[in-house]
């Protein structure tokens, strides 16, 4: 399984690469400055996004594109290790995160 993170922060990368591949994931890290979000997710079967730390036109671009891939989106104010692996942990767009805004 491949998730894509989008937003968090660069300096927890090799964090966010070990909790997910104890979570049985592969993810791929954006960090919300690239232009082309879009275009270079290829095949992912969940799109984590970190609000705090994206801008507000990088989340609309990942969004839309999860969105016409029918890929189950989780949004979390958050982007702590910790909230990465409970989204991990329970990927459903009814996640019980309390604020979470998980939309599919």
């Amino acid at each position: 399984m491949t998730a894509a993170v989008i937003g968090g922060m660069d300096r927890l990368q090799p964090h966010y690469q070990k909790t997910a591949r104890k979570a049985g994931y592969k993810i791929k890290m954006f960090t919300g400055t690239e232009n082309t979000i879009s275009e270079r997710l290829g095949s992912i079967d969940l799109m984590i996004i970190f609000t705090n730390k994206v801008s507000h036109s990088a989340r609309k671009n990942a969004f839309e594109a999860a969105r016409s891939e029918n890929i189950p989106v989780i949004m979390c104010h958050s982007c702590g290790v910790s909230t990465l692996r409970e989204c991990l942990k329970n990927p459903r767009p009814d996640c019980p995160m309390k604020g979470c805004a998980c939309k599919k």
